[in-house]
């Protein structure tokens, strides 16, 4: 079997080629979109592709590289997407029709910042190659499990029903965190796993005999942790406060509860950690200890949802490599005593999980 896996956002587009056994044949992604797009391919020189405004456009880039590589579109066995949101109803990877496609559509006020990408590029993907099996796979979907009362909102009950509630993201990534960690340390997975998705973007999930049972994005992708551009989690009244004094629009006040908060707005000079944590500027060390001290209080409040804590997992792309902000978030919670080999690093792969999930569907 032979698996496509296209990963699409705001500013790039990852793809991935898998072959027999989940052997990765193929990675690469276009990168800079709207900006300084280039074609990125893991052992060969990048490539600029000028023009490409869309992640729709730079799927026609990949296509376009892949069919030259013999990995034409039409000859997978099967083609699998990263979808942010699944709502209530897409709890799992489901094979895309044209029913299925509208229903999709229909979610995008859920996710505005972020269904579009990946739903451009599945319509395209399903014009371009119609008779391959093109298999949406959603990062709410691991957060189903979770109990009715973690996903409720302290609004009048008739919200909950209108779809506002707590939905929670990042869970292709989990997955795979639940389904790589017993491989890498050759222990079964700890029953209370405490897992934190530190990027761009950043949550953390309370994990209970490998299913999620809290987790801190909650109704969107703006809630929680601090993340590079993103508040977190914040006083709903300063957001009033805001739209009173400073007569901000919705598209104003959306622009900066996404755009120009989180590390950027604390340091005034970078939403990327390594910039910070390489600046001798009292700002970028302000902004990183408010990052690393709001993160271990968010895991705090993960404990109970679980009962308690048997191991930490770092993942992503600043838990991953940035080893002074996997300290201070430890040293924040040395009161929970786990001990240094129960902290594990488990680096992202949401390609590898569609991948994986795509094969499962087809069989």
């Amino acid at each position: 079997m032979k698996i496509l896996v296209l990963n699409a956002g705001s500013s790039s587009l990852k793809f991935a080629v898998y072959g027999p056994g989940l052997t990765l044949l193929v990675k690469g992604q276009v990168s800079g979109i709207g900006s300084k797009p280039r074609l990125e391919v893991e052992g060969q020189a990048v490539r600029e592709v000028p023009d490409v405004t869309t992640p729709t456009e730079a799927l026609l880039v990949a296509a376009e590289w892949l069919s030259d590589q013999g990995h034409e579109p039409a000859l997978f066995d099967g083609i699998g997407h990263r979808i942010v949101h699944g709502g209530t109803r897409y709890v799992a990877p489901v094979a895309v029709d044209d029913a299925i496609q509208h229903d999709l559509e229909q979610l995008r006020a859920l996710a505005p910042l972020h269904l579009p990408f990946g739903m451009g590029v599945l319509r395209e993907m399903r014009r371009v190659a119609p008779e391959v099996p093109n298999i949406a796979c959603f990062d709410t979907a691991f957060h189903a499990t979770q109990p009715e009362l973690e996903t409720r909102l302290p609004i009048p009950r008739d919200y909950f029903d209108r779809g506002y509630r707590r939905y929670g993201f990042h869970g292709l990534n989990y997955q795979h965190v639940v389904e790589a960690l017993p491989r890498l340390t050759g222990q079964p997975l700890p029953r209370r796993l405490l897992a934190a998705h530190l990027g761009s973007g950043a949550s953390m999930c309370a994990i209970l005999d490998g299913r999620s049972v809290a987790t801190t994005m909650g109704f969107s992708t703006a809630d929680g942790l601090v993340m590079g551009t993103r508040t977190g989690s914040i006083d709903p009244g300063v957001l009033v406060a805001l739209m009173r004094d400073d007569h901000l629009s919705l598209d104003q006040l959306e622009d900066l509860l996404y755009r120009r908060s989180g590390l950027l707005g604390l340091s005034g000079i970078s939403p990327d950690m390594r910039v910070l944590l390489a600046s001798d500027r009292p700002e970028a060390r302000e902004a990183v200890d408010y990052y690393c001290y709001s993160a271990a209080r968010h895991a705090a409040s993960l404990v109970p949802a679980q009962g308690g804590l048997d191991a930490i997992v770092f993942t992503g792309g600043v838990g991953e490599n940035a080893a002074p902000v996997r300290a201070k978030i430890l040293a924040h919670l040395s009161w929970l005593k786990v001990p240094a080999s129960h902290v594990h690093i488990v680096p992202a792969d949401e390609e590898r999980t569609i991948a994986r999930n795509v094969t499962s569907l087809l069989g």
